[in-house]
């Protein structure tokens, strides 16, 4: 009877705390109020805003009106946006395959033992560490067509007898920007998979040589197996970025000559600011976002699988 008697005094306190659980729903709901807020303002507030910009005549100092579709229809039959979209799926591919096969290489050397290897990695992540806006600038001066220090060093060494216009002639100038892209994006594929490298248990690799595996059968049933979700996430991360690689072409190129060197971001950028089509600039950004929500979709399955793993 005694016992018994505190029963009802137990389940009245528990339910005047309430369930432990539920506190701790409201506490993390409490805590993340202020980056819901940042967000909203920052990010879902202007995405939000955008699309509907899309789907209007909005001008600057126009208000603009509800088109319905008229901006889409209208991309369908431009031929800069198809150009456009083009030159940013090829130099995606392209830059990122370049910068795959660049940067497993550099890592697995850098992961060897070596005299100077910390300098060697420091200088291989050197470009990584300058700004977008810098590095954009000194390939301008680069491939400068009246002093540029590259077609200097081609004619110097008798490689060609005349200066090179790396960013008039459109196949050029399309070449020039991935090969900037590759250098400001490799180190960040280099530092992902050296990283990768260096988690990889060395008796595994140990073990498949005394059964008489060669360096590359190694490299290929050991190492590469191992580095498959952090190569999968880099090559999603840096084919967004590229993508996205607004400042690069715009610096070196600013889409031309001729509009021919555009890809979606300038092209966006062309239409809403320089010619002030608000709503035909946010139709190009919004009609390529279904294949950054699959892009975005794919990357969070694979980190969450990693995760869990």
């Amino acid at each position: 009877m005694a016992t018994g008697s505190h029963l009802p005094a137990a389940a009245n306190a528990t339910s005047a705390s309430g369930d432990p659980k539920q506190r701790d729903w409201i506490a993390a709901y409490i805590f993340l109020a202020p980056a819901a807020a940042i967000f909203a303002a920052l990010i879902a507030f202007p995405f939000a805003d955008g699309v509907a910009t899309a789907f209007t005549n909005k001008a600057v100092a126009k208000p603009g009106e509800f088109v319905g579709l008229a901006n889409f229809i209208s991309l369908v039959s431009d031929p800069h946006f198809a150009v456009a979209a083009w030159n940013s799926l090829v130099l995606t591919v392209c830059v990122v395959s370049i910068k795959l096969v660049l940067g497993l290489a550099s890592a697995v050397l850098l992961s060897q033992p070596m005299p100077l290897r910390g300098l060697m990695r420091s200088l291989v992540f050197l470009p990584w560490a300058v700004p977008g806006l810098i590095a954009g600038l000194s390939w301008k001066w680069i491939f400068d067509e009246q002093a540029g220090v590259l077609s200097a060093i081609l004619m110097a060494l008798g490689l060609v007898d005349q200066q090179v216009y790396w960013l008039s002639d459109p196949q050029l100038a399309m070449v020039s920007i991935g090969l900037a892209m590759v250098w400001h994006g490799l180190p960040f594929f280099t530092m992902m998979f050296l990283a990768a490298l260096t988690a990889i248990p060395s008796e595994l690799n140990e073990a498949a040589a005394i059964d008489g595996a060669s360096v590359f059968r190694r490299f290929w049933s050991v190492t590469l197996p191992q580095m498959r979700e952090v190569i999968s996430v880099t090559v999603m991360l840096s084919a967004i970025w590229t993508f996205n690689s607004f400042h690069m072409v715009f610096i070196l190129t600013g889409g031309g000559p001729a509009m021919r060197t555009h890809i979606l971001p300038t092209l966006a950028y062309e239409y809403g600011v320089t010619q002030s089509k608000l709503g035909l600039g946010s139709a190009v950004l919004v009609s390529v976002m279904p294949v950054f929500l699959v892009l975005i979709v794919l990357l969070t399955r694979r980190m969450l699988q990693s995760q869990a793993r």
